[in-house]
């Protein structure tokens, strides 16, 4: 599963899971907690993109990021099997543990944040509404200065939302917060970017 020094554009393919049934999900990860290493390598297939979108958007590079992602998905698979199979929601339980792996890396000391380069795009989820318009809008050199001006829990949102391509429950489960509290902290968060974007 090492995917140091691999081509960045393998990270940066259309996540297919939103196309995938949750009852084949469901199996892969009833497999995978019984020990199935090639359910598991299918999940890890499934999610690449997201995780490595995630680490990449707090990572200042690509090295970094493909370490981050790599433990993510190692310490995934050592602890899949002791999650209860009936609360699983594998991207969330994902980012947790990928937040985990990025604020070990920031506290060794030889990293700072650096919030979304210019070499990652959003992945914007078509329902959303005004969101996706004011994402669209601005430039990603501008959406990356501007989130480094919001409130940390509004741009742990955007970043999970629009970058990692999570859905708003899979958000929330990741935030521990209900899903109308992340659709609130949504709006919010992008009203103001919004605003400073405006003001720059």
């Amino acid at each position: 599963m090492a995917i140091a020094g691999a081509n960045t554009a393998a990270y940066r393919v259309a996540d297919h899971r939103y196309t995938d049934d949750s009852d084949d999900e469901d199996e892969l990860i009833r497999l995978a907690q019984a020990g199935d290493g090639a359910a598991f390598g299918q999940l890890y297939d499934r999610y690449l993109p997201s995780i490595y979108r995630y680490t990449y958007s707090k990572t200042s590079s690509r090295s970094a990021a493909e370490d981050l992602t790599s433990e993510t998905f190692l310490r995934a698979f050592r602890a899949i099997a002791r999650r209860p199979r009936a609360h699983l929601n594998f991207a969330a339980w994902l980012v947790t543990i990928a937040r985990n792996v990025v604020i070990d890396h920031h506290r060794s000391g030889w990293s700072r944040l650096a919030i979304v380069t210019d070499e990652v795009d959003p992945q914007i989820d078509e329902s959303v509404g005004p969101e996706q318009a004011a994402l669209q809008s601005v430039s990603t050199a501008t959406v990356r200065d501007a989130l480094t001006r919001l409130p940390d829990d509004q741009r742990e949102c955007l970043v999970l939302r629009f970058f990692a391509g999570l859905s708003i429950s899979e958000t929330a489960a990741a935030m521990d917060r209900t899903d109308g509290a992340v659709k609130q902290l949504q709006f919010r968060a992008t009203n103001r970017l919004r605003q400073v974007v405006k003001d720059r």
